[in-house]
Order: structure tokens, then sequence, then C-alpha cells
């Protein structure tokens, strides 16, 4: 992984009737067809926190590299195919509860 580096975390709470098993897929799918074809993506990790819920933790080389990712998910039928077994997030919230993190410092 760069030195340098920019993550988003974006929490997922599926719609009911939607199983793990179900996210792993369109997850999979999601890598196969969207992020793995998107230059600046250096890891994805999807997440399962310990009382419930998930969510997508995304490693880029830059902002400007997420930024970019951003707006390409807007206009991908990969990205709706994925986002669509998942709860509308709260529009109310700033970047719809998305959190981005710029790299401060790396500990070994």
């Amino acid at each position: 992984m760069a030195k340098d580096f920019y993550v988003m975390l974006a929490p997922i709470e599926l719609k009911d009737g939607v199983d793990e098993a179900a996210l792993i897929a369109a997850s999979d799918a999601f890598e196969v067809d969207f992020a793995s074809r998107h230059k600046g993506i250096v890891r994805r990790l999807l997440l399962r926190a310990e009382h419930g819920g998930y969510a997508d933790l995304v490693f880029f080389e830059s902002k400007a590299d997420a930024d970019r990712v951003a707006q390409a998910e807007a206009a991908s039928a990969a990205c709706m195919a994925y986002f669509k077994i998942m709860k509308t997030p709260d529009e109310s919230q700033p970047d719809m509860g998305v959190l981005g993190f710029e790299h401060v410092k790396t500990y070994q």
C-alpha cells in the first residue's frame, strides 16, 4: 500500500429479507464489475459489525481518486445492483453517512 492514501468507510444496512450470503454475492459482483476496473483503488474490505450491520472500507491512492470513483459510481449499473440490496442511507447526514479519512501516520 502506498505511503499516503485516502480511506472511505461506507456503512451498509441491508434491506429486510437480504442476508449476508446475498451481500457477499453482490459485493463480489461489484468488485469484479466495478471496483477492480478503477485505477486508484488500492484495497477494499467488506466488514461485519459485532452487533449487526456491515461496512465497505476502501483504500484509495489519493482523495482525488476517491472523488473520481465516487463520481463514476453514480452512472454505474454495477453500483446500482450492489446498492439495491441496501437500505437507502439517511440523506440528512453529511455524505449520507460515508466517512472519508486522510492518512496521517502509519504505526507498525
